[in-house]
This record gives structure tokens, sequence and C-alpha cells, in this order.
């Protein structure tokens, strides 16, 4: 009977013991469970989790939206704030994503976010660019010209590197064309110095911050009942105001790309006169510089496309064709 005790005894002890170890190694097993689960912003992660990231950009057969997928390989959930992706084009304004929520991707998963990108057009893409997050620091991926998908992998791809420097790099001007021996025509259609006087003169102004017209489009300037022998036209509240247009012409139809606002103190508006005409799409100011214009010249800051409507013509004249 003592021996039959005993054993009960033994036995009880035994599974006390085992019953331990077994929470002990739940609980550890819970807190390893925590810390995979970290959630962190992007833009906070080591350059060395960030490379453990592809970012997949693709536009749709009308060029007007970008979908995004991403592969989170990291042993992080990443969050990113989704109006805060950027396509950015050398010496030209930036264009900013459309998506308003808290983008999440768990730790080892993939997802697919459409219409990140919204608004757009094919002349967005005729040049090399760049998507960010934020800023130029976090580099996604290049976005490349006439190419419906650009994966972050391109980031290494020495001839778009080389393509992105050439195309932020500052013109230098030939010797030639600095002579001061210069005909009427192309007195009347330089940029001036001081106030802007003229319909071509605002032109002048708009293509040297843009740079030539991209193949197929033409900038102009607008005019109106209101215009007076300078091309200006009048505003609701009375100013005198240039109103410049890019736009692409087909089958007799004018198709607007892109519409600024020219002041005669050479303050310009990324859009139409709102008074006067349809405002073109909602893209940053000229004024509002993204961290990838600290390395390219301050001349540089409007962008080639924005919206695409049709213009009739009905109440408005295009003038100086280029």
């Amino acid at each position: 009977m003592k021996r039959t005790g005993l054993a009960v005894i033994f036995l009880s002890l035994l599974l006390l013991i085992v019953g331990c170890g077994k929470v002990t190694t739940s609980q550890k097993s819970d807190q390893k469970h925590k810390v995979i689960e970290k959630t962190i912003d992007y833009a906070k992660l080591s350059d060395s989790e960030q490379s453990e990231m592809t970012f997949i950009f693709t536009k749709n057969s009308d060029s007007s939206a970008v979908d995004l997928k991403v592969i989170n390989r990291t042993s992080k959930n990443v969050t990113f704030n989704g109006n805060k992706f950027l396509l950015i084009y050398p010496k030209k304004s930036q264009i900013d994503s459309t998506d308003g929520r808290t983008i999440k991707i768990g730790s080892n998963s993939t997802k697919t976010f459409t219409n990140l990108f919204e608004d757009l057009n094919s002349a967005d893409f005729s040049t090399i660019g760049l998507y960010c997050y934020k800023n130029n620091h976090n580099k996604l991926a290049y976005s490349e010209a006439n190419s419906s998908s650009s994966k972050s992998t391109n980031l290494k791809d020495e001839s778009l590197q080389k393509a992105y420097k050439k195309a932020a790099a500052k013109e230098k001007v030939p010797d030639s064309k600095r002579s001061n021996g210069r005909n009427d025509t192309e007195r009347q259609n330089s940029v001036p110095n001081g106030q802007i006087t003229s319909g071509q003169q605002a032109v002048a102004l708009i293509q040297s911050l843009n740079g030539p017209a991209p193949q197929g489009t033409s900038y102009t300037f607008m005019t109106d009942g209101s215009s007076g022998t300078n091309g200006a036209v009048k505003t609701n509240d009375g100013q005198m105001v240039f109103w410049v247009r890019l736009f692409e012409s087909g089958n007799g139809v004018a198709i607007t790309v892109d519409d600024w606002t020219v002041f005669p103190n050479r303050t310009v508006i990324h859009q139409a006169p709102p008074e006067v005409g349809e405002p073109s799409n909602n893209r940053s100011n000229d004024s509002n510089l993204n961290d990838s214009d600290n390395d390219s010249d301050d001349s540089s800051l409007n962008d080639d496309a924005g919206s695409d409507t049709t213009d009739t013509n009905d109440n408005y004249d295009t003038d100086n064709l280029n």
C-alpha cells in the first residue's frame, strides 16, 4: 500500500512539472509573436529592410491611372500614407498620389492598390520620372518613358540612372546663342527680365520653364473679347493676366493638355485663370518644389501635362501657334 501511495505522489509531481513547462513555452511563443508583428512606416525602415521590398507600378491601357503592387519580405508590417507617393520629373512639377487611405502590407505578403495615381495621360509618361515615397530619399522605381510597367529593380539600371541625371542637369547655353544681335521676332518672343507685357512673352516664359513642347503638341496663348492688343485676358476681379495653353491638335480638334496663368509680374500658376476658363488638373503649383529639385536648376518648375479636355474654342481664340 505504501509503495502504491508513493507511486501516486510521484506521478502527480511529474504531471505538475510538465504542465508548468508547457505554460512557460507558450508564454515565450506569445512574446516572440508580438515582436514579429511590429508595424512601421516605410520611411523609417533601414536601408537593408527597404531593399527587402519590391514595388511594381503599372499604368492602365489609356495611361489615366497607375496601380501599385507591393511585395513585403521583411519581418515587419509596413504602412504607407496613401497620398504621400510621388512621381517626380526633373525640372518639372511632381505628381502626387490620390489615395487618401493608410496602406498596410503584412510581413511576408503581397498587396495591390488600384488607382494610386489618377487623372493622368500619356504625356505624363513621355519622359523618364522617379516614383518616390514622401521625398526623393525613398526611391521606389524609375518611371520608364513609354513603358507600361516599372519595377523597383530598375533603380540599379545604369542607363536609367544616367538618363535621369542627364534630364536633371542644367543645360549649358552655347556661346553662339548668347549673341545680342537678334531680329524683331526674336525680341518679341524672348523672355524679358522685367514685366511680362504680351502673350508671346508669356508663352516664351512657360517654354523656358518647361522646355520645348512634346512632339505633337504646341504652346499658345488664349484670347477672348476682353483681350487687348497684347493678348491679355481680364478676370472677373479685374486683373489682366495671360493664359498659356499646351494643346494637341488632330482631325481639326484641339485637345487641351495643360494650362498656365501668367501674371505681368512673372508669377506663374499651374492652371487656367479660374474666372476665365476651365481649370486644369489639380497639380502642385510651380512654387511647390519637392526634395528632388534640390539638385536641379530653379528655373525648371512646371509639368508638361494636365487635364485632357476638349477645347471647342467657342469663346476663346487660339493665337501664336508654335
